[in-house]
């Protein structure tokens, strides 16, 4: 195996490559790069601008960057102004919250942790109808009770029709039978607790989940009439 020794500190190298990588910065050599580039750095570094906006003073290096990202740019404010969903301060970030305590709340606290938070008409743009199913009923099977691994069915299985009247909670061997040849089985118990659902929810929440679904108008939904 050939090895190739520094010019300059006589230190091994296995391959000619990185010989001339070694003998390029080592400390040794007269015409050290980094003992001719360290003042130009230095100089570099001193170089400093006012930014437009802050007028803060910055590297002339960074100055472009830090101007695009300056929270004073008011192109920055449009963008990334916000409202807290906890406080109703108004911020400005790239985060969901104002501050940490506000952050506690919305992603731990409550029974559903941070979505108790989030509108409705937000979970519809998300398609995050599970979340919609299981704000207005029990996570639970609604025919045998399980709880640790629930489904959402899609009553008149069009996906995109997320109102809460249209979305049951099953587990998956009963959703499962929703979409074969044994939906009979389970039919004439998804339809009465539907009628019972309607029922216990008032006819407050019961006119405006009428309302909620309204808004999405043009779906051809069978809920009521099956």
């Amino acid at each position: 195996m050939t090895i190739f020794i520094c010019r300059f500190c006589s230190s091994e190298r296995k391959s000619k490559k990185s010989l001339t990588g070694h003998e390029t910065f080592c400390k040794q050599n007269p015409n050290h790069k980094l003992q001719n580039t360290e003042p130009a750095r230095q100089k570099a570094l001193s170089l400093k601008i006012k930014c437009k906006w802050c007028n803060d003073k910055i590297v002339k290096a960074n100055i472009k960057k830090h101007e695009n990202t300056c929270i004073k740019n008011p192109k920055v404010i449009a963008e990334k102004t916000k409202h807290c969903p906890i406080c109703d301060k108004i911020f400005l970030g790239d985060s969901t919250t104002c501050s940490y305590a506000c952050s506690n709340t919305y992603f731990r606290h409550g029974k559903r942790g941070g979505y108790q938070y989030v509108d409705d008409n937000i979970l519809i743009e998300r398609k995050d109808y599970r979340q919609l199913c299981f704000r207005y009923h029990d996570k639970k099977c609604i025919i045998c009770g399980e709880k640790n691994i629930v489904a959402v069915h899609h009553l008149n299985e069009n996906h995109d029709d997320n109102r809460p009247e249209n979305l049951i909670p099953l587990c998956p061997t009963h959703h499962q039978y929703c979409h074969s040849s044994y939906k009979h089985l389970v039919d004439k118990q998804i339809k009465e607790y539907i009628v019972n659902w309607k029922l216990t929810i008032g006819d407050e929440e019961a006119g405006s989940s009428a309302a909620f679904g309204a808004q999405r108008a043009g779906f051809d939904s069978r809920v009521s009439d099956q």
